[in-house]
């Protein structure tokens, strides 16, 4: 155990930076989910307008997080 505390430090700061990480990039995640959603919705979708779109994404994407 004692020759191996390298390692385990190691394991230990790889854990709290990756914590740290998922707090700051899921809201650029979610941004660019919901960019992406209305792209394609008003691809799809002419007759829809980016806000409509938007508001659509939005609800559709936080109700599958």
């Amino acid at each position: 155990m004692y020759k191996n505390y390298k390692l385990w430090i190691f394991f230990g700061a790889a854990v709290i930076f990756l914590y740290l990480s998922v707090g700051k990039y899921e809201e650029f995640s979610i941004k660019k989910s919901i960019s992406a959603c209305v792209l394609a919705k008003s691809k799809l979708k002419e007759d829809m307008s980016p806000q409509e779109a938007r508001k659509v994404c939005e609800v559709e994407i936080k109700q599958n997080k």
